[in-house]
């Protein structure tokens, strides 16, 4: 039997993986889901912020002049995409046996994740695996498998 992982960000795989399954036993996947979930959230809400986007390869365009003035004025200190801290702390975690998902709450996340054409606001990603991330999911499934597989022993 194969298991087929995959994570998928705007319609475009990011990764897929299929997993040779020795044993029918191996039937419940969630704390791979869930420590994947987690550990994709934590890359997203802090180390591509602290990066901007650096983490992911996805270096982020500076902020205008102008814009950059105003923002200090009122924000002083924040980062991009920072201003109030709600991107960063937007983003949420779902998992069950079979699957896991990443999302970020804040409606105006999408503006800036977006790979539509666009004419004002550059597009600053925050979600995509980058070669270390999908490096670290493949270790986490094989290390969870590996663990199953143990017990079964």
């Amino acid at each position: 039997m194969a298991f087929n992982v995959q994570w998928t960000i705007e319609g475009n795989k990011q990764l897929s993986r299929n997993l040779q399954i020795l044993a029918d036993r191996v039937k419940d996947w969630t704390p791979a889901f869930q420590k994947t979930a987690e550990y994709l959230k934590d890359v997203f809400s802090n180390e591509v912020f602290n990066t901007e986007g650096g983490a992911i390869n996805e270096h982020w365009s500076p902020l205008t002049k102008a814009y950059a003035l105003r923002k200090n004025t009122k924000y002083p200190g924040k980062g991009t995409l920072e201003a109030t801290g709600n991107m960063r702390s937007g983003f949420m975690t779902l998992w069950r046996p079979d699957m896991a998902m990443v999302w970020n709450k804040v409606e105006y996340f999408k503006y800036h994740q977006s790979n539509l054409p666009r004419n004002k606001m550059p597009r600053r990603v925050m979600m995509k695996l980058g070669n270390l991330q999908k490096e670290e999911v493949v270790r986490i499934f094989n290390t969870h498998f590996s663990q199953v597989m143990e017990t079964i022993k």
